[in-house]
């Protein structure tokens, strides 16, 4: 099992950041929980982070935000782990030993984390067993581009609800059945937490 927290970030979550979603700040204890389980239990979490610079093209339908160097770029402190390696947005050689980090980055420009070209050598790293477990914001938008990419990669999703959250309410709802009807399945950060403790 692999956790995957996408953009976790400041300028997402805090009510001062600079694109806050809305409500957001309420699954931060459910991300905290995450984050310490898998600390916990030495499972890697995989986390994207916008990394944006200024003129990027999402900045034509969104305020300028997690600019690189910012306050509001980097993660939360509730789901930053001490180990991390930050493979950014320009091709590099991964890490010769993945198991030496808690947390990979994967910084991007875009709202698809596939448009990261370290992603698939890292998928192709952490094999095709792999179980991932998704969480973070937005649902509606980030959080679906990487469940889409992982299930029509064939990995195994578990999307965890009370750990997403949404601006657009209807399109959330939307977008998780679909990912249901993809073959992901549905679950909570009580049934995560608990599984892995068993």
């Amino acid at each position: 099992m692999i956790f995957w927290d996408v953009d976790t970030q400041v300028d997402f979550i805090s009510p001062q950041g600079k694109l806050c979603v809305p409500g957001a700040e309420t699954i931060v204890p459910n991300l905290a929980r995450l984050t310490a389980c898998a600390q916990r239990h030495n499972l890697l979490v995989v986390a994207s982070m916008d990394a944006h610079q200024p003129g990027d093209a999402e900045f034509a339908h969104y305020p300028p935000h997690c600019l690189v160097g910012t306050p509001g770029q980097v993660k939360i402190p509730e789901t930053q782990l001490p180990r991390q390696a930050v493979l950014p947005s320009h091709p590099v050689d991964l890490p010769a030993d993945l198991q030496a980090f808690d947390q990979i980055i994967l910084e991007k420009q875009q709202f698809d984390v596939f448009t990261s070209p370290n992603t698939e050598p890292l998928l192709g790293r952490l094999g095709r067993e792999a179980e991932f477990v998704l969480y973070g914001v937005v649902t509606e938008i980030c959080v679906a581009c990487a469940a889409r990419g992982l299930l029509e990669r064939g990995f195994r999703v578990r999307l965890v609800r009370d750990a997403v959250h949404h601006l657009d309410a209807a399109r959330a709802h939307a977008v998780l059945s679909e990912i249901e009807a993809l073959g992901g399945r549905s679950t909570t950060t009580e049934e995560v937490v608990s599984g892995a403790s068993g």
